[in-house]
């Protein structure tokens, strides 16, 4: 039993769009991170890992590809007052064949300015000490699964790119398997071992992620996320809590409010994002906040295009 709105069901000639899009995808010559972060998830405290309505869940929860037979295509940009960008672009087809495809390209640019404090006493006037970073993630995930779409099963094979004016450029192949189902009508669950194969990229940590999203009727969701992250911090994992919630006034215009704190850095985020979606189309803006930075406010804001069918 389906527990999604029903979708209009088109058999269009889906393959062409999604090569098309990993030709593009392959020409990412800089950035991009390996969070998967829409503005529709954006808006929901980072909640994407059980959200078969979000182009990007095929990168972030792999076995979730299969559940709803659907496709969708989705680009997403998010810009922010830390100076940080992020360039996103992801499908998925669960319904073109007895298989589900999915392709993804994320580029992030940021630049990380130290203190004065953290300056050396003997620089010149004229040296810059700033930290330029580039990093990028290209993904392709496989899936299926059974019972009547309540069960699947998929993995990610992920390629990293980072660069950085201090430390140069690397380079990272890895994989990220996953298994997805849909409980009691209601819930969706997923957990994902994340990037299996040790790398030693910053990027693409060791780690557990599952996502939950009870579809508490058709105007209102509530999701958990989590991330155990096994590798960026010394004998030490770092947890990551994500909430959101969705509510649909009128079933076209979705409300989103969220909140996460990152286990890595530490930083706490609220969020909130508003969209005008259908069955066939949606146009999404998400807000995240960092209330509790020791300099000012930071403010993020994104915008998402989704088309599904």
């Amino acid at each position: 039993m389906r527990i999604f709105p029903p979708s209009v069901q088109i058999s269009p000639t889906l393959w062409g769009t999604v090569a098309v899009l990993s030709m593009f995808s392959g020409l990412g010559n800089t950035a991009a991170a390996a969070e998967s972060a829409s503005a529709v998830s954006q808006g929901m405290g980072s909640t994407v890992r059980a959200n078969p309505w979000d182009p990007m869940t095929a990168h972030a929860a792999p076995g979730m590809v299969w559940l709803d037979g659907r496709f969708e295509l989705g680009g997403s940009g998010r810009f922010g007052s830390d100076e940080t960008s992020l360039w996103q672009v992801g499908a998925y087809d669960a319904q073109t064949t007895g298989v589900g495809f999915g392709v993804f390209w994320s580029r992030t640019t940021q630049s990380i300015a130290p203190r004065n404090s953290d300056l050396p006493g003997w620089r010149r006037d004229d040296e810059e000490f700033d930290n330029h970073i580039r990093s990028s993630v290209l993904s392709t995930t496989i899936g299926g699964g059974g019972i009547h779409r309540l069960f699947g099963f998929g993995v990610g094979v992920r390629y990293f790119y980072r660069s950085t004016k201090l430390g140069g450029a690397e380079h990272a192949i890895t994989l990220a398997p996953s298994i997805a189902t849909v409980i009691q009508d209601s819930v969706i669950f997923s957990i994902t071992a994340e990037n299996v194969i040790p790398t030693g990229n910053p990027d693409a940590p060791l780690g557990v992620s599952t996502g939950t999203r009870w579809q508490v009727s058709r105007q209102l969701a509530i999701a958990f996320d989590t991330e155990a992250d096994f590798s960026s911090l010394d004998k030490t994992v770092a947890f990551t809590p994500m909430v959101g919630a969705e509510f649909r006034a009128g079933d076209v215009v979705p409300i989103r409010v969220g909140w996460k704190r990152d286990g890595v850095d530490g930083t706490r985020w609220l969020s909130s994002g508003l969209g005008v979606e259908n069955e066939s189309v949606g146009l999404s803006y998400g807000l995240s906040l960092d209330m509790w930075s020791d300099h000012d406010v930071i403010h993020q804001h994104g915008v998402m295009l989704r088309i599904s069918m």
